[in-house]
């Protein structure tokens, strides 16, 4: 069976339990009517008419009650018997007027079916029923409508139904209406309701009552938002599922980022406190540097006065060896002339022995000091040759002293540069070491960031499952 044909049944099932409450209420106003002309009957003396009515119009209704109960047969055969019932209290009361007051009270009571057709009928059949009896009262037949027969009263009585009418068909039809409404709204209500889930799916559901036409209109939009927050939803799952996995990873590689950092951080520390001591070590070089510097210009400054000291000890030896030939030029003098002296000595026979005794020793004398003095003149040459070959080592100490003293400055000028350099790159390294611890809690905090961020995308895509699980409680028209 369709959904339209469903719906459609469910009306009729509304409808039709209006028409069932109507024939209970309208049963069991004819028994009390029934009960009511029995007791007129027999408080007018005319019971025999009472039970024969009564017990015809009793076996007509509850027939049409109990066999066709909520149809139209069975409202127009309800209907019919209390409009007898009425007609026969107003027979057995000889048409006394309090007993007309029936006819209001049961068009009054018809207003439970909410169907004007019944009202017309019990109208029109009040209408045959007065104008017949009191013509039939009129001719003495034993029928009676009102106290007297009376036609221009009973018209006037017609005009009170008719008003009386009019009225209630405008309400049985405003209830009617009503009544549908109030279907077609339980309807709407019973399509959304479906258990465990809430259908928005109304097409198929044929409406005419105004409130229901805009409740359905209501469900079709509620139900293109809902599809439209199912599409977002999907949307935000999957998005978010995507935002996850990848703040997953970007998790990751952060983490080994900011352990890469780390390391760098400390390897960065140690580097600086490398070149630190690098740094130190060349100060220190450089101190060292200067300290060789000075004593090399001080070396080559004793080396310089060594060498005129050797100058000075090479003219002393110059001016010795001028001496010893003086010497030795006396000594050969001297040699000649004991020599002379002998000779004379030797010619002036023994006069001239003791004198020849000290010629000889003078003779003696300036030999040993003509071999002393060619001693001290090989000594002197022996020294001349030693200084100067002690002269010409020292004037080559003195030139490499010159130039271990300038390369000395050189090397101090060097380290120097380089004690320099080191400072730089020390400052250098530890502004960068301070950057890279910088750098390095800024990934900590990126990471941590990171990770809240990843707990939020969990926790938002958690949220869109949620929402989709809301939205799937909803049947949605197909897209």
């Amino acid at each position: 069976m369709s959904t339209r044909s469903a719906n459609h049944l469910n009306n009729l099932a509304d409808l039709n339990s209006i028409a069932r409450s109507g024939d209970l209420v309208l049963y069991i106003t004819l028994l009390v009517s029934l009960a009511a002309a029995l007791a007129i009957g027999d408080y007018f003396g005319d019971l025999p008419l009472a039970l024969i009515g009564s017990g015809m119009v009793f076996v007509f209704g509850s027939a049409a009650f109990f066999a066709a109960r909520g149809s139209v047969l069975a409202r127009i055969v309800l209907t019919t018997c209390n409009v007898a019932a009425v007609a026969l209290h107003i027979q057995l009361g000889r048409g006394t007027s309090e007993f007309h007051f029936g006819v209001f009270v049961l068009l009054g009571l018809l207003l439970v079916y909410r169907d004007w057709r019944m009202i017309v009928l019990a109208a029109g059949l009040f209408a045959v029923h007065h104008v017949a009896f009191d013509r039939l009262q009129a001719l003495n037949l034993g029928f009676y409508c009102t106290t007297e027969a009376n036609l221009l009263r009973t018209l006037m009585h017609a005009v009170y139904v008719v008003v009386q009418t009019s009225i209630e068909i405008y309400l049985a039809v405003r209830l009617h209406e009503a009544a549908v409404e109030g279907s077609e709204l339980a309807a709407l209500v019973r399509n959304i309701d479906r258990g465990g889930s809430l259908c928005l799916d109304a097409a198929s559901l044929e409406v005419s009552a105004p409130i229901a036409i805009a409740l359905k209109a209501a469900i079709g939009k509620m139900g293109v938002a809902m599809s439209e927050v199912k599409i977002a939803a999907e949307s935000i799952e999957s998005a978010s599922a995507e935002i996850a996995l990848g703040n997953i990873h970007l998790s990751e590689r952060t983490e080994e980022q900011a352990t890469s950092l780390q390391q760098t951080s400390m390897s960065m520390n140690e580097l600086t406190g490398s070149v630190k001591n690098t740094a130190q070590t060349a100060e220190e070089a450089t101190e060292l540097a200067q300290s060789a510097s000075t004593a090399a210009r001080e070396g080559g400054e004793a080396v310089g006065r060594v060498v005129a000291t050797m100058n000075a000890i090479s003219l002393a030896s110059d001016r010795i060896a001028d001496i010893s030939a003086v010497i030795d030029s006396i000594a050969f003098q001297t040699n000649i002339l004991a020599l002379n002296a002998a000779v004379e000595a030797a010619r002036a026979g023994e006069h001239g022995r003791g004198f020849a005794v000290v010629a000889t020793e003078v003779r003696t004398l300036a030999q040993r000091s003509a071999g002393a003095a060619k001693q001290i003149k090989g000594l002197l040459g022996d020294s001349a040759d030693t200084v100067d070959v002690g002269l010409k080592m020292a004037e080559e100490a003195g030139g490499s002293m010159d130039n271990i003293v300038n390369q000395a400055r050189q090397v101090s000028e060097l380290i120097g540069v380089i004690s320099s350099a080191t400072g730089h790159q020390t400052a250098g390294i530890t502004q960068v070491g301070a950057a890279v611890s910088q750098l390095d809690s800024v990934t900590q905090h990126n990471a941590a960031l990171v990770e809240e961020s990843a707990a939020a995308t969990q926790s938002l895509k958690g949220q869109a499952i949620r929402l989709n699980e809301v939205v799937d409680r909803f049947t949605l028209a197909p897209t």
